[in-house]
């Protein structure tokens, strides 16, 4: 129930308790008035000034009840005079009118006692100030909702964390203004490595930095037409424009250069004009998309060519450290060798053998690091693995003899072939039988097994040795790294890169003093040799 109902059912309890006392001097004006107010409620839409109507109605209401059952009316009219005139100054002076011509109402009641007309007075007084506490209470709810509402708003089409539009406000406003029909420009930018904060300088840190980011944006665009945060790290910009090229020149300068300066944070983005790169927002957006796409694509390229760049640069000098350190033992000793000729008179030959094993030395080290680094040219024909396995078996036959040792070949009955450089397979599997047979004391076994796996040549070569140290296993095929007295530590970098040049892979397993197994997969080309393949070859060059 609403207050003009409340006022047309107080105004009837008014009537019924005047006439039921017989307070009142003329009954039937009493119920004329009454109606009328009455119906100043029940149609107030109609009534062109209703507010001086029902206040004029209510004294007269009043005055001719001749009863203080109308104070409940002056209080509910009151509130509704606060509640319906925006102005309070104007609410206040009407309704102060109305309290005076209540109290004077009260007084002219020839009927009632001066104690009962003090009441009354005081009575409409008070609605008065209840009145203006209505007033303060409704004021304060309705800027408290009106705060909400505009805290709901602003929620609903801005970022929480940044302050900027959101997603779906910025896909709202771009439509609008691509409506309007002027020329504007969209800006796309994502902030590169942003993600990657996330662990040295925590979330936190990243919102601090994304606020950074829209703070100033806003300095650099202040005429910017819209600024948004797409998603993420990523933010968008729409300016208008009548000079769509100098401004593309201009917001790139201020994109490629100011920005990162003034952030430290480098940036991709990518532009689209309006109405040259589209005639609809979501092509705008498109074309955009499509050209910060493209900038971060050369910028990963840059970068990976960049660590690519380093990574040469790092082995190279580790190669010529290590290259540097093995030449310069076989140099000390022949500088002192010649050293101590001198003093004896220049007579070198208690000391040239020493002299010459020094010197075949590096003969030897520099040949295979030659052989490791330089670029090679390998033949490659399709051949069997089988018969690669048995010609190493046979070179070793004598070393295998002489030392004792045992070597076991087991393989599948069909043959296996693939396309491969047949001296270079050789070297390969020499390297690794020849390695077995030093770290296996007398009376070792070799076992070679060979089978197919999924178009893969699987090679297995396991010994019964003393085994590598789990914390040497990741270093076996780094240059020049050896456990051995004797070596120059490029014989395993030598096999990795021959198996790399036939497009396969080669991994070790290891268990101290229980030996240790290489395993080599690589590409086969089919267990049956065509006639056509007899013939096939081809040439690579390897570096």
């Amino acid at each position: 129930m609403n207050s003009k109902w409340i006022c047309i059912v107080y105004s009837v309890l008014v009537l019924s308790s005047s006439l039921y006392f017989g307070a009142s001097v003329s009954p039937i004006w009493l119920a004329v008035a009454t109606a009328c107010y009455a119906a100043a409620h029940a149609f107030d839409k109609l009534l062109p000034a209703r507010l001086p109507i029902q206040l004029a109605l209510l004294v007269a209401v009043h005055w001719l009840s001749g009863t203080a059952w109308c104070i409940p009316l002056y209080l509910l009219q009151m509130c509704s005079l606060f509640y319906a005139i925006p102005s309070f100054r104007t609410a206040l002076q009407i309704n102060m009118l109305l309290t005076l011509a209540g109290i004077a109402v009260a007084f002219a009641n020839r009927a009632a006692s001066f104690e009962t007309e003090v009441t009354a007075a005081y009575s409409i007084v008070s609605c008065f100030l209840f009145a203006c506490l209505y007033r303060k209470v409704y004021s304060d709810i309705e800027h408290q909702k009106q705060q909400l509402t505009n805290e709901k708003k602003h929620l609903s089409t801005h970022d929480a964390l940044t302050g900027l539009y959101n997603f779906q406000e910025f896909h709202k406003q771009m439509e609008k203004l691509v409506g309007s029909g002027e020329p504007v420009i969209l800006v796309l930018m994502d902030c590169k490595d942003l993600k990657s904060l996330n662990t040295t300088n925590g979330f936190q840190g990243v919102n601090k930095i994304l606020k950074q980011v829209a703070q100033l944006l806003r300095i650099i665009f202040p005429e910017a037409e819209l600024i948004c945060r797409y998603g993420g790290d990523e933010f968008a910009i729409v300016l208008k424009t009548d000079d769509v090229d100098h401004s593309i020149h201009s917001v790139t300068q201020q994109m490629a250069v100011e920005f990162p300066k003034l952030t430290g944070i480098e940036i991709n983005f990518g532009i689209a004009s309006y109405p040259s790169d589209g005639m609809a927002k979501d092509d705008l957006i498109l074309v955009a998309e499509h050209n910060l796409y493209m900038m971060k694509r050369d910028s990963w390229l840059k970068r990976e060519e960049h660590m690519l760049r380093s990574e040469k640069l790092r082995v190279v000098g580790e190669l010529a450290s290590g290259m540097a350190h093995e030449i310069r033992n076989p140099l000390t000793t022949v500088k002192g060798f010649l050293q101590l000729s001198k003093a004896g008179h220049y007579n070198i030959e208690p000391w040239y053998d020493l002299i010459m094993d020094e010197i075949n030395r590096m003969s030897m080290l520099t040949a295979e690091f030659l052989q490791f680094s330089r670029p090679h040219v390998t033949q490659f024909k399709i051949q069997s693995i089988q018969k690669c396995v048995y010609r190493v078996l046979s070179l070793l036959d004598s070393e295998t003899t002489r030392l004792g040792h045992h070597v076991q070949f087991d393989h599948e009955e069909e043959p296996v072939l693939m396309l491969m450089d047949h001296d270079k397979m050789l070297q390969l599997l020499l390297n690794l039988v020849k390695n077995a047979f030093e770290a296996m004391p007398e009376e070792g076994r070799v076992h070679i097994r060979l089978y197919t796996l999924e178009k893969q040549a699987v090679i297995e070569i396991t010994d019964n040795g003393k085994g590598i140290p789990e914390s040497d296993l990741e270093k076996v095929f780094i240059p020049f790294y050896t456990t051995k007295d004797s070596g120059t530590g490029l014989g395993l970098s030598i096999c990795h890169k021959i198996v790399q040049d036939h497009e396969g892979t080669i991994e070790v397993e290891s268990f101290v003093n229980k030996g240790t197994k290489f395993t080599i997969m690589l590409p086969t080309v089919g267990t049956k040799q065509p006639e056509a393949a007899v013939t096939a070859s081809g040439t690579k060059i390897s570096v």
